[in-house]
């Protein structure tokens, strides 16, 4: 079974890597899964902008594990930064302090419809060591931070998973993760055993046109020698996926759809079968013409 990468670039992200397990955060709640190795094709190797800086900084730790001091030093010099095709007033910032496997965060930020407002996706990952160093002992974060150091291994071992937020201007961070979870009916308990025991994936995030559009989309990857017909959950690409739905920036927030225009879900490549399937049960009648 081909293992999934990031197309990240964020995409630019490269296509093709294992996808990270849900982490527990200090809510004891589970975080979605992230992104294996973002890439930046495109990229500059240039200081973090001032407002990519300033909101990284700004997340509360218990959000992303990582103190301030290590997300300084994550920023510290220069780093990845791609500037996005404008899809309208405003600038879009890829951004990664390295790129591949050995990231420790990655930031997608989205120009709102009014100046004052910008989305962004973010995950930050590190070494236990590093947490452990600046992280007080005896706080509600440092117990969450162990019991995930305890369940993960080497090389990345805390990782806070993707999350969003949506942020105005001389205000805090808004946290809107959960407004770009998968399909709860994709992705509960009971589908995911099912998945596990045909050999397929978990859910993970498709975000190989980020660094073109808005969107990025949650699937499941089937065994190509176990391909499903079963219509629940929705399957598309002739039964080697099934499709928990695209997240979509609209200029005001993050918000789930079950379908989306040809323009906000580009071919990868134009006229390839595989990489750009017709609408159809056989291909993918998530996008629409």
């Amino acid at each position: 079974m081909r293992i999934h990468s990031l197309l990240l670039s964020l995409l630019l992200l490269a296509s093709c890597t294992s996808v990270p397990a849900p982490i527990a955060h200090a809510t004891d709640t589970e975080s979605l899964p992230g992104l294996a190795g973002p890439r930046l094709w495109k990229s500059k190797y240039i200081p973090a902008t001032e407002a990519i800086s300033r909101f990284l900084l700004s997340l509360p730790t218990q959000d992303v594990l990582a103190s301030p001091a290590l997300r300084q030093r994550y920023l510290q010099g220069k780093v990845l930064v791609q500037e996005l095709p404008d899809q309208g007033d405003g600038r879009d910032y890829l951004v990664v302090d390295k790129n591949g496997s050995w990231y420790g965060f990655w930031i997608r930020s989205f120009h709102g419809a009014r100046p004052e407002l910008t989305g962004y996706l973010v995950q930050v990952r590190g070494l236990c060591a590093d947490l452990k160093a600046t992280t007080p002992t005896g706080t509600p974060l440092a117990a969450a931070a162990e019991r995930q150091c305890s369940t993960t291994g080497p090389p990345w071992e805390f990782d806070s998973g993707m999350r969003a937020y949506r942020v105005i201007e001389g205000q805090p961070p808004e946290d809107v993760t959960a407004s770009i979870a998968p399909d709860p009916a994709v992705s509960s308990k009971a589908m995911l055993e099912q998945y596990a025991s045909v050999g397929a994936s978990g859910v993970f995030a498709d975000e190989h046109n980020l660094d073109q559009v808005p969107v990025f989309r949650w699937v499941v990857e089937f065994d190509p020698e176990q391909t499903s017909t079963s219509p629940d959950p929705p399957i598309f690409n002739g039964g080697h996926n099934a499709h928990a739905g695209f997240i979509v920036w609209n200029g005001e927030r993050f918000e789930r759809r079950t379908t989306v225009p040809r323009a906000l879900w580009p071919c990868r490549a134009a006229g390839h079968p595989v990489e750009c399937p017709p609408r159809s049960p056989n291909g993918d009648p998530f996008v629409t013409d």
